[in-house]
């Protein structure tokens, strides 16, 4: 796993560090470890060097790389064990019900996780064309927002959101909240609508959002969500990291059979028969 320099590298670059300039030492070893760990060359249960054997790769003292591992850890990309050193940390994995419309802090809590939003921007924007339709308006926000699942990024997601219902929509005001849960204490009550989900491959500016690899595959959840009334809310697509579980609970329908002549004709008997009784009380009351 030792970092191969090139040739036309200088001397300073030839363990793949710049000890010229640049962030501190500790912060570049944290990062080239990183980057192995996303481009999968070290893979979840997959031991990394001791720190002996990093400490003679960088040419650092024992703390540099210890601060380097603490790092590493913090993100929850490794697991330091006592006396066994450091491994590759497995993915967090995000289940969700296809089924169920928003709620998704509620869904990872109920399997002990805890998901964190970053809201990247809040701005006027003219919507796409499914989105004027399912919203019936072409004034809206554009959210755009990562949430995180034990630091990692686990899904990205881009909605459109009508301002006429949600003038006061800020960065501030939806950082770490639920965009549900802010609409229902301004009034509006979300109550669900059609999804789809579809892979789909990972361009640069995904990968980069998602620390995932150009091309990789992605999950992809696109619908709308109205009120108990009809009005389009929120109309959005969002990107899932591939260590994403859609839970769905599916039932079999069955075909109602067929219905014999025979009972057809002993409904109609009793149907000629409660008519019959029907009209004997009515008499009577009259």
């Amino acid at each position: 796993m030792s970092v191969q320099p090139t040739g036309g590298e200088p001397r300073e670059r030839s363990n793949g560090l710049n000890r010229a300039e640049g962030p501190p030492l500790h912060a570049q070893i944290r990062d080239i470890l990183h980057r192995q760990i996303l481009d999968r060359p070290l893979l979840p249960g997959s031991p990394l060097p001791t720190e002996e054997e990093l400490q003679k790769q960088f040419g650092v003292s024992r703390s540099v790389v210890r601060q380097a591992l603490s790092g590493l850890s913090d993100l929850g990309l490794i697991r330091r064990q006592r006396g066994r050193g450091s491994v590759v940390a497995a993915a967090p994995v995000l289940r969700r019900h296809l089924q169920q419309a928003g709620g998704l802090d509620e869904q990872a809590a109920a399997h002990g996780q805890r998901l964190r939003t970053h809201v990247i921007s809040v701005e006027h924007a003219t919507p796409p064309e499914p989105a004027v339709e399912a919203l019936n308006t072409t004034n809206t926000w554009k959210i755009e927002r990562i949430r995180y699942l034990e630091e990692t990024p686990v899904a990205f997601m881009r909605t459109w959101v009508p301002r006429d219902l949600f003038p006061h929509f800020t960065k501030e005001l939806l950082e770490n909240a639920s965009l549900l849960g802010v609409m229902r204490e301004h009034g509006y009550h979300p109550a669900g609508g059609p999804r789809q989900v579809q892979a789909v491959a990972a361009d640069a500016d995904l990968a980069q959002k998602l620390e995932s690899n150009t091309r990789e595959p992605l999950l992809l959840l696109q619908g709308v969500t109205s009120d108990a009334l009809g009005h389009g809310l929120e109309w959005f697509n969002v990107w899932h990291s591939p260590n994403t579980v859609f839970d769905v609970d599916a039932q079999v329908t069955s075909q109602p059979g067929r219905v014999s002549q025979d009972h057809i004709s002993r409904l109609r008997s009793l149907t000629r028969q409660l008519e019959s009784e029907l009209a004997e009380i009515e008499r009577g009351v009259r």
